[in-house]
């Protein structure tokens, strides 16, 4: 097909046209599932154009190669998804915090971690030591410490250690287990190459942890109302008279 004004929006060309736009918006897309299905409809888009216009053997193989691959992708991604099962524990981890993962992304984030039944008085984080593990606390409840002074209180649904375990600064306080509790803990640089493989995760645990963060503030602050409030220091004693 010679490049002129009148081909470039023809009916050949605009479905040309289509095909790329389609492959554009794709590459734009942050879940897997979507971005597959737009490219197969890029790829449909351009066997029409290679078979009526072009009349491009080689393309519409190549085409229908892609067509494949992706079909044949979903396929797993669907039967991973339809073969996931949960505790009921990691149901309520999951739905309150990655509610945007696919069944098989749930489970492959699971996977990477334990579940544990910790003692009271066992100490997640140590302030001013590296976070070694992400904490999902499902269960009882902990204590963060700054020094010897708690000075805030993690409840059941709280992510413990968010806010470092991503780049291995040290923690900003000590996380001591106030009740014997169950949580979900997975080891730093496990999660750290798990991210570097899954973007979607990544982007999703992100998300939990800004809306946990949230969540955390408003009971830092009632921590802190009930507790008193922040002392003041004593203004120092005037001299007395001579």
């Amino acid at each position: 097909m010679e490049l002129t004004l009148e081909s470039a929006f023809s009916t050949g060309g605009l479905v040309g046209h289509a095909s790329y736009l389609l492959l554009v918006l794709s590459m734009m897309m942050r879940g897997m599932t979507l971005l597959r299905i737009l490219v197969i409809l890029s790829a449909f888009m351009s066997i029409l154009y290679d078979t009526v216009w072009l009349k491009d053997p080689v393309g519409v193989f190549w085409e229908s190669m892609l067509v494949l691959v992706n079909i044949v992708q979903l396929a797993i991604t669907w039967q991973q998804n339809r073969s996931a099962r949960f505790s009921d524990e990691e149901k309520v981890f999951m739905e309150g915090h990655l509610p945007d993962l696919s069944m098989s992304q749930r489970r492959k984030l699971l996977n990477q971690g334990i579940w544990i039944t910790g003692e009271e008085e066992t100490d997640l984080t140590t302030e001013g030591k590296p976070v070694d593990h992400l904490v999902y606390l499902a269960t009882g409840q902990a204590l963060v410490y700054s020094g010897k002074h708690p000075v805030a209180v993690c409840d059941p649904g709280s992510f413990i250690g968010e806010m470092t375990v991503m780049n291995g600064e040290p923690a900003n306080g000590t996380v001591r287990l106030k009740t014997t509790s169950r949580y979900w803990a997975i080891e730093a640089g496990r999660l750290r190459e798990l991210l570097k493989k899954e973007p979607e995760i990544k982007n999703a645990l992100e998300g939990g942890f800004s809306r946990n963060m949230r969540d955390k503030l408003v009971r830092s602050n009632k921590f802190i109302l009930d507790s008193g409030g922040v002392r003041k220091p004593s203004p120092p004693n005037k001299p007395s008279a001579a």
